[in-house]
C-alpha cells in the first residue's frame, strides 16, 4: 500500500489542516549568521530564526572554513515552515565566507563549446554480425517461457 504510506507521511510532514495552497510565500533574503547543527544537519541561525539551507551539507569539506561555528551569508529564496515561524527553508543562490563569494544558482559550470571526443575503442574481434561472445552456448532444455 504505497499510496496510503504517501498519504500517512504527507500528513505527518504538513499536519492537520495544511497543504499547498496555504504553504507561506516564498520571499529572496539575504541572511547572515552562525553556522549550527540544527536536528542533525547543517543549518544556519540568524537570530531567533534557524534557516535549513538545502544543499549545504554537500559543499561541507569542499568549501575552506564551511563548519560549524562558521559566519557565512547566504543569499536565496526561503520559505516560513508551516508549523514553527521561526524555522525556515532556504534554497540558496549565493554563499559568502571569509570575504569569497561562491555562486550556488548554477550546480555545474557552463557546458564546453564541443563535447568531448570518444576514444578509441577496441573493435570487435568477432567480425561477423552475429551473436556477442557472451551468448554463443545454448543451454539445455526449451528456450521458451514457462505456463503456470
Amino acid at each position: 500500500m504505497i499510496l496510503g504510506f504517501t498519504a500517512m507521511v504527507q500528513a505527518q510532514v504538513w499536519g492537520p489542516g495544511w497543504n499547498r495552497r496555504n504553504m507561506p510565500a516564498a520571499e529572496t533574503v539575504t541572511v547572515s549568521g552562525t553556522m549550527v547543527v540544527a536536528q542533525g544537519q547543517p543549518a544556519l541561525k540568524s537570530g531567533d530564526v534557524t534557516y535549513f539551507v538545502s544543499g549545504i551539507s554537500q559543499l561541507i569539506g569542499f568549501i575552506d572554513g564551511l563548519k560549524e561555528g562558521a559566519q557565512v551569508t547566504i543569499e536565496g529564496v526561503a520559505t516560513t515552515s508551516p508549523s514553527d515561524k521561526n524555522i525556515k527553508f532556504l534554497r540558496p543562490s549565493k554563499l559568502t565566507i571569509n570575504g569569497k563569494i561562491y555562486d550556488l544558482s548554477s550546480p555545474s559550470p557552463s557546458p564546453s563549446p564541443s563535447p568531448p571526443a570518444l576514444p578509441d575503442l577496441p573493435s570487435n574481434p568477432n567480425p561477423s554480425p552475429g551473436t556477442p561472445r557472451l551468448y554463443q552456448f545454448r543451454l539445455p532444455g526449451p528456450m521458451v517461457p514457462r505456463r503456470r
